[in-house]
């Protein structure tokens, strides 16, 4: 009788720790993905040239992320410049395979570009797989003031005869949008352009030929800190915060403007703009496991003491942001109403 009724019972055990096994295996992206990863090669492909800040980064990265990747797959970094990273985004979206070893870093303003309808842009980037972005963003944007002008407060501002000038190197160029965007929100200013580059600007303002420029926080600080210093220029907006990226101290921001429904809209459409700048992704059709994989591990590779170290000793500011955070900032942007998209297509110098 116990012969009877034990073997079955050994039998219907063994199968339900077998079933258990297989189910916690497909349940953990991690481990399942392990014995993919070993031995591949996984390919970084940067939509810029060698020697900039965008390949630096993914060079980088390339010696950092295989440490946490399972199985730690050899990484190869692959530059495919043009078009401002453009070639890059709609090449890999076409052609390479979503087989989770195809990685593409590019622009965050050729997104911005596809959700305008450029038709150069052939990609739609909800549809990309968004691993994160590792910079820190270029916020806030500044509008900076010659040092030896009496405007203190938006009332001095606003209370001038004639608009403050601030330079750009033409129309549709990033400083040229800021300016272009402080108008629209009721700013006593004006677009000067024809300048090159921020250093012809900046020697503009030593001239006393410009009184301001718009330019990210940041990048100023890094790298024409002397100017703050020495009292050339000085902070006088700052549109835009998020973590590492808040206003400097006294300096006003948009919650000193009073602002209608469109201009709040507006503002919120550039922001996201602004707050994405080096972009990482997998290819549509990405197998969710291998994607839960690189995804986890892009962000504890930035994260690292080691990385952040190198990263530092090499002059790179890093302020991890989550695939997760890249994508909802992307669809509110493609939410954005079609009048707010017809404004930045003005400042663009585009027609509607």
């Amino acid at each position: 009788m116990n012969g009877q009724t034990v073997a079955p019972t050994r039998v219907a055990l063994l199968g339900l720790i077998a079933a258990l096994c297989v189910w916690l295996y497909a349940g953990a992206p991690a481990h399942g993905a392990s014995p993919f990863y070993e031995g591949k090669t996984i390919k970084i492909i940067v939509g810029v040239s060698p020697g900039g800040g965008f390949d630096t980064f993914a060079r980088l990265l390339a010696r950092h992320l295989p440490l946490h990747i399972p199985g730690k797959p050899r990484i190869v970094v692959q530059n495919m410049p043009g078009a401002g990273s453009l070639i890059a985004a709609n090449r890999v979206y076409a052609e390479q395979p979503g087989d989770g070893l195809t990685v593409v870093n590019f622009a965050a303003g050729v997104v911005l570009q596809a959700l305008m309808d450029d038709p150069a842009a052939k990609f739609d980037p909800r549809k990309y797989m968004w691993l994160g972005d590792p910079s820190l963003p270029a916020l806030p944007r500044v509008l900076w003031v010659r040092g030896d002008l009496p405007i203190r407060t938006l009332a001095d501002l606003n209370g001038r005869k004639e608009p403050l000038a601030v330079g750009a190197t033409g129309v549709g160029q990033s400083a040229a949008i800021m300016g272009e965007f402080e108008r629209a929100l009721g700013l006593n200013v004006k677009v000067v352009t024809g300048y090159k580059g921020s250093t012809g600007i900046l020697a503009a303002l030593e001239r006393k030929e410009l009184e301001g420029m718009n330019l990210s926080l940041h990048f100023v600080q890094d790298r024409y800190g002397h100017f703050i210093e020495n009292g050339t220029i000085r902070p006088f907006l700052a549109i835009g915060t998020g973590p590492g990226a808040e206003a400097p101290p006294g300096v006003a921001t948009l919650k000193d403007l009073t602002l209608n429904s469109k201009q709040r809209k507006l503002a919120a459409f550039l922001i996201h703009g602004w707050s994405i700048l080096r972009l990482y992704a997998v290819p549509p059709g990405t197998p969710p496991d291998r994607f839960a994989v690189l995804q986890e591990a892009f962000l504890k590779a930035l994260n690292s003491s080691e990385f952040v170290s190198e990263a530092k000793r090499s002059g790179i500011r890093v302020a991890p942001r989550s695939g997760k955070d890249v994508s909802r900032i992307i669809g509110e942007m493609a939410a954005a109403p079609p009048e707010i998209v017809d404004q930045y297509r003005q400042f663009l110098g585009q027609k509607k």
